[in-house]
């Protein structure tokens, strides 16, 4: 057998197969050590996935002659006649380059991560004294009229920041030299490019959304401002930051025009997320039973889905339930994500089997999510009476649309300063920068002497790098598909209708990453991502 790895498939085949041979084995145990240290934020799983963190790295660093290797055979790809090994390659060698760390700092960095995870697991922010979660946090940012007890809440909900804020910037300091020893400008160019997206392409496309979406949000936020401002009974001139529904007002306040959360108040939100995926033939049950759904002490407080073993469909999600709109969207989301994952192509060799970009499957988390307050989903699965449907349907799709432009704008704060905050980790002002951009995008007034690490306490920085604009693609892909289903056959919708589900469940869960992501959508709905079904849709 030929030694010239790159012209020989049989080769190829073996090198690859070695690999994920550890690869597999390494990336179960990761990730069922960060759900258990999730569910219980007990010590003895952050320890594990310290260690394990160390160990994944090592899969991909542990044989310098191996990486040399992996990049001769993915500079010489093209020679291979099989797409599908290419494919594999191709990812593969993603796994390799995101994994390479200077060999003496592998620990340090898995023994940072490990801890920023235990950290926003088992923080809780106090209000004189006292904890307090942030589904509570959430409640007062919600309903209280009260100037001060929101300032409170808000305060206590950024009370992380300072906690995470030096491992993080040393965390991003240690990504930085990494990304910079092979060749990239800083860990976020080269996060982007093995995500195959091309950052100039990525800045134009936000630009253009931050030009379109500027005077409908600032319009919109005006309507906002008086309504906030008379709920909370002070002028607009003194609104600040804890006046929104949101610690990051990345999502719309409440400004008692529509009481979406009374229509889940006596609601099991599992039934009805259960209900929502029968209709459209996609069975969560096993996902659910496998899940963490509740709130409790020492649990991790956010939201998300892991796929714990590629090959063996461990799906699960983390959900802190409540029974409100809120989280009748998220546990949607999270289970759009599941379904993704757990129907991915049988067939597909490990590598493959995954969506085929983290946009991607976000679409399908959002289009989810967006069902819980359409008409059609309130009559059918929420079981709203016509005339009941009628009365909410108008208030319902205005605030879906304050949603999306809302969660845009703070988006763009999102991406423009992580791009700054590995640009220069070292910049003394990035408290500042981050209201800077806050009040650019957002126009939100900072708070007066305020010189905090506050965008620390957003927990993607830390645990979920150069992932934001994913969401914003995922929103742009999530009405593109939509548009899909709307058009592709009468009978395809999101509501009762198998032929939806059987549409995304064999036109795109099933092809998995065997292409780029692009190449994916344009397989489905046609075209490459197109921003116009979103601004369409809600701009």
């Amino acid at each position: 057998m030929s030694t010239h790895l790159p012209e020989d498939a049989a080769a190829a085949r073996a090198f690859v197969d070695r690999v994920v041979a550890r690869m597999h084995p390494a990336a179960r145990d990761y990730n069922l050590a960060e759900w258990n240290l999730a569910v219980s934020g007990a010590p003895e799983h952050r320890a594990a996935l310290e260690r394990l963190g160390a160990e994944n790295t090592r899969v991909f660093t542990a044989n310098p002659a191996e990486w040399a290797e992996m990049q001769r055979l993915y500079a010489a790809r093209g020679t291979l006649a099989d797409a599908r090994l290419r494919r594999e390659i191709e990812q593969l060698y993603r796994s390799f380059a995101a994994a390479q760390i200077d060999p003496a700092q592998i620990d340090r960095v898995a023994a940072l991560e490990a801890g920023l995870t235990d950290l926003y697991t088992n923080f809780r922010g106090t209000i004189a004294g006292q904890p307090i979660a942030n589904n509570a946090i959430a409640v007062i940012l919600r309903d209280s009229d009260d100037s001060e007890e929101r300032r409170e809440a808000w305060e206590a909900g950024k009370q992380i920041g300072l906690a995470a804020c030096a491992d993080l910037l040393e965390l991003v300091r240690l990504r930085n030299a990494s990304a910079r020893a092979m060749g990239f400008r800083d860990y976020y160019a080269k996060a982007l490019e093995l995500q195959e997206v091309d950052e100039s392409e990525l800045f134009t496309l936000l630009d253009d959304l931050e030009a379109r979406t500027r005077e409908p949000f600032r319009t919109l936020k005006t309507e906002l401002d008086a309504a906030l401002a008379a709920q909370c009974r002070v002028p607009v001139a003194e609104l600040r930051p804890w006046h929104y529904s949101d610690p990051f007002f990345q999502e719309a306040p409440r400004t008692g025009t529509t009481n979406l959360d009374s229509l889940f108040a006596a609601q099991d939100i599992v039934a009805l997320a259960t209900r929502t995926f029968d209709g459209i033939g996609l069975d969560v049950r096993d996902i659910l039973a496998r899940s963490d759904l509740f709130e409790r002490e020492n649990k991790d407080q956010h939201a998300f889905c892991t796929h714990i073993d590629r090959l063996n469909d461990d799906v699960r999600v983390l959900c802190n339930i409540r029974p409100d709109a809120r989280w009748m969207d998220t546990t949607l989301h999270e289970l759009g994500h599941a379904v993704y994952d757990k129907y991915l192509g049988a067939e597909l060799p490990y590598l493959l089997r995954a969506p085929a970009h983290i946009n991607t499957t976000e679409a399908i988390a959002m289009l989810m999510g967006r069902l819980a307050i359409r008409p059609e989903w309130l009559a059918r699965v929420r079981g709203l009476s016509a005339d009941e449907v009628q009365s909410i349907a108008e208030p319902a799709r205005a605030e879906q649309r304050i949603a999306q432009l809302v969660f845009l704008r703070w988006g763009l704060v999102m991406v423009h300063f992580e791009r700054a905050l590995y640009g220069n980790p070292a910049r003394t002002d990035l408290n500042a920068l981050w209201w800077d951009l806050v009040e650019r995008f957002q126009l939100l007034t900072r708070p007066e002497g305020r010189d905090e690490p506050d965008w620390a306490a957003k927990i993607h920085l830390a645990i979920a790098p150069v992932y934001y604009h994913n969401y914003i693609l995922g929103e742009l892909t999530a009405s593109q598909l939509g548009h899909t289903l709307a058009t592709r056959s009468p009978d395809v919708r999101l509501v009762d209708s198998p032929a939806a589900g059987a549409l995304l469940r064999d036109e795109l869960f099933a092809l998995g990453a065997q292409l780029p992501w692009n190449e994916t959508l344009a397989r489905v709905t046609g075209e490459r991502l197109n921003a116009r079904y979103f601004v369409e849709e809600f701009v």
